[in-house]
């Protein structure tokens, strides 16, 4: 075998394997053997059809099969002889394969990008967090006590707004079949055509009443038809709120008065402004970091990372009662590339940073972190059981990639030059909406400073999302 590598970019690379004669030749004996009891050809018992005829019968697939035993024998080790280690699968071109002459694949994969990191110490940035003022506070507790409401039955009154309707509700929209729908829960809003008919109601009693729906309607089988509703009330209640006081503390948890309960708020508050404001302060440091550190994104990375946005958009969609189906995938795919590149530029970065440093998670650290993922799910195993759990799932490296990652945050926020920014809740919400509008709907990228946990040598077609695709197979 003779390997002569072609470089068609940092991450692209080609590889010519050249494979003597006798070689290729054996391949076809061995595909050809395998092949021939498997096959009926009329005249010919099974294992008896001479080879010509197998040949002539079956030449596209004995030469896909020969070349997938070729590559499957060579790729490695030619990549290996040429100085490369791929991460991705190979992609093929038509081989020269002829029985009883040299034969010539030429694959092309992907590897990972050399990442020369800059001086990242030094650096300034601001770490932005809202302010916990007596506003925060008290917009707190007001929730709180809001929550904190009940809901009476109300005796002998007639539906008005502002008290909660529970109806038993058929629709029968013009040209559509009808259809019911039992303990439909409201508050009444003078806003909304449908709550002004209900005014008036006793329990049990009923009406038939017709409503035009908007031409703008987001059904369109509804939009701009009349819709013909029969609703039977069948509960009324009133929301009462309780008074923010000492009693109010008692009733949602351990708090003496209601300065326990302020005092618990605004520590809570506080935890988390500080923990969102780290998390906005280590987006900028790796914004930064990505910014002047040029390298490339492997593109068999990036289309795992779409696959990943494709099937969390497939999930999300789903709990709305929206088939995936009728997504345009690849549309979706464009939308999100960007995305994605940089999501894999992040983990190499991370990776690359945490290596030179010679960031490690020690059994100790990591024990920490299962032992937080247990208290926040509420698991009762015993801890090693637990982690074996982790380990066959392949949910442990994922851990262990999370803690180094914080780790390394937390090496790169120690060299920085940071100045800490208050914010009031103007500001803040201004602050939040900028980034909403920037990166709505991000998901948790792949790769992260732990490895490229699934991405080595995964099969890379992109295309639909396995949630969509297995439904079709």
């Amino acid at each position: 075998m003779q390997a002569t590598i072609t470089h068609q970019s940092a991450t692209r690379k080609s590889v010519e394997i050249v494979l003597p004669a006798a070689e290729v030749s054996e391949a076809y004996g061995k595909v050809i053997a395998d092949l021939a009891p498997k096959v009926k050809i009329p005249g010919f018992r099974p294992g008896k059809a001479p080879k010509p005829v197998l040949m002539g019968r079956y030449q596209k697939e004995i030469l896909q099969e020969v070349a997938t035993d070729l590559v499957r024998t060579h790729f490695m080790e030619a990549a290996k002889s040429v100085g490369v280690e791929p991460i991705s699968q190979p992609a093929v071109e038509p081989p020269v394969l002829i029985e009883g002459q040299e034969g010539k694949l030429t694959l092309h994969f992907d590897v990972a990008p050399e990442v020369t990191l800059p001086d990242y110490k030094g650096l300034a940035f601001t770490k932005q967090k809202r302010q916990i003022d007596a506003a925060a506070i008290e917009e707190q507790l007001e929730a709180l006590r809001q929550q904190a409401a009940r809901f009476v039955p109300v005796e002998d009154a007639a539906a008005a707004f502002g008290l909660i309707a529970t109806l038993d509700i058929k629709i029968k929209p013009q040209g559509v079949k009808a259809q019911s729908y039992a303990d439909q829960v409201i508050e009444l809003n003078e806003e909304r055509p449908f709550d002004k008919e209900i005014l008036g109601l006793k329990i049990d009693e009923s009406k038939q009443f017709t409503l035009t729906m908007p031409a703008e309607a987001g059904n369109p089988q509804v939009a701009g038809k009349a819709v013909v509703y029969e609703v039977v009330l069948k509960d009324l209640r009133k929301r009462e709120i309780p008074e923010l006081n000492d009693d109010l503390a008692k009733d949602l948890g351990d708090y003496e008065d209601l300065a326990a309960l302020k005092a618990s708020v605004e520590k809570d508050l506080e935890a988390a402004a500080d923990r969102d404001a780290v998390v906005r302060l280590e987006s900028a440091i790796l914004e930064k970091l990505l910014e002047i550190t040029p390298f490339e994104a492997p593109e068999s990375m990036v289309s795992l990372q779409l696959d990943d946005y494709c099937n969390e958009f497939a999930r999300h969609i789903s709990r709305r009662g929206v088939d995936p189906k009728n997504i345009n995938w690849n549309a979706y795919r464009q939308t999100r590339v960007e995305d994605a590149r940089k999501a894999v530029r992040s983990g190499y970065l991370l990776q690359a940073i945490g290596n030179a440093e010679e960031i490690t998670v020690s059994d100790e650290e990591l024990d920490a972190q299962v032992k937080d993922f247990m208290a926040e799910h509420q698991v009762q195993q015993p801890l090693e059981a637990f982690k074996a759990e982790l380990q066959r799932h392949g949910s442990l490296a994922e851990l262990q990639g999370r803690a180094r990652t914080e780790k390394i945050f937390a090496k790169l926020s120690a060299y920085s030059t940071v100045t800490e920014e208050l914010l009031d809740k103007e500001a803040f919400e201004k602050l939040v909406e900028l980034e909403r509008r920037r990166e709505m709907g991000l998901p948790a990228a792949r790769f992260d400073a732990g490895g490229l946990e699934g991405g080595e040598l995964e099969a890379q077609e992109g295309g639909e999302p396995a949630a969509v695709a297995s439904e079709e197979a």
